[in-house]
């Protein structure tokens, strides 16, 4: 389970590659980056994508950086997607997915995933179009799929979300759309965990916890976002927080409990963009800390950082 962090601390803070690559060895000792397309996105045009991916590439290299998957980001998560009620915004959405599945390959990392989008409040009230959304999805995931593999990446993650008309929010939403993919002989799509997600009490009832998702789809999670809650939000805190209740040694033992020991496990800390830099950065510090007990990171990783 080794550790990671996602760059969306980055945004609007360290945009230069070179600097956040810097950030990561350096001061909090860790290899492992999820790159988020908030910082490069897949619509760019190519030529000028093309050689901002290279810079990413070379940054990582030079301090020994696993980019370990790309995720959607927050820009991209704003719009309908998939699930949008107009076919034209499906269709764009479809294209925007390709897109990212390309820079994925470019960048050299393995995986790439995020939330898929969300269904309208008029399609949520009529069942044949929740429904018809819904079957459509399915048939965007095994597409994308397919592209993925033909593109050396070796996954698409989807990522349930704490809203419920964000297809898929439940476990059995999950297992329905991943045994529906995999009976189409497409078995390279997994689920990226949030660790506040599964813990929104209002969808999920006073007792929601991460442990029902891991018992219940096993091996289907192929990557943890770890981050901080209280149950009553997705607030994407960090450690310390007064209110913050999640428990990083029980999510740790769980995983390993349920043969999950080689997943990757993503820091996901989200500040605020008016939040201070420095405050962001010992705030992205001191939950790597806090969760670098529980989770393996290389040891001469850490006395590099020290050393520097």
């Amino acid at each position: 389970m080794p550790l990671g962090v996602n760059l969306c601390f980055a945004v609007k803070r360290m945009p230069e590659p070179e600097r956040w690559a810097a950030f990561v060895r350096e001061e909090l000792g860790l290899d492992r980056v999820q790159f988020t397309f908030d910082l490069l996105d897949p619509w760019w045009p190519d030529e000028q994508r093309a050689r901002l991916a290279c810079r990413v590439r070379d940054a990582a290299a030079a301090y020994d950086l696993v980019i370990d998957s790309c995720f959607v980001g927050l820009a991209h998560y704003v719009p309908s997607g998939l699930l949008d009620p107009d076919a034209d915004a499906r269709a764009a959405a479809l294209t925007w997915w390709q897109r990212a599945i390309d820079l994925t390959a470019e960048l050299g990392a393995p995986a790439v995933g995020g939330p898929m989008g969300t269904i309208s409040e008029a399609d949520a009230a009529d069942t044949n179009r929740r429904n018809d959304r819904q079957n459509e999805l399915v048939d965007h995931l095994e597409r994308l799929a397919r592209r993925a593999a033909d593109s050396g990446v070796r996954e698409l993650l989807v990522e349930p979300t704490p809203i419920l008309r964000e297809y898929p929010a439940y476990i059995d939403h999950c297992q329905t759309l991943l045994n529906t993919l995999r009976g189409r002989g497409v078995d390279n799509v997994g689920l990226t965990l949030d660790t506040g997600h599964t813990m929104f009490q209002r969808l999920h009832g006073a007792d929601a916890g991460i442990e029902s998702w891991i018992h219940n789809l096993g091996s289907r999670i192929r990557q943890i976002h770890l981050d901080n809650t209280d149950g009553h939000g997705d607030p994407h805190w960090g450690w310390p927080h007064p209110q913050g209740t999640f428990d990083v040694g029980a999510l740790a033992a769980c995983l390993a409990d349920n043969n999950l020991s080689d997943i990757s496990v993503i820091l996901e800390v989200y500040p605020r963009f008016e939040d201070n830099t420095a405050e962001v950065l010992k705030l992205i510090a001191s939950s790597v800390e806090h969760c670098r007990a529980h989770f393996p990171v290389d040891a001469q990783v850490v006395r590099d950082a020290a050393a520097g």
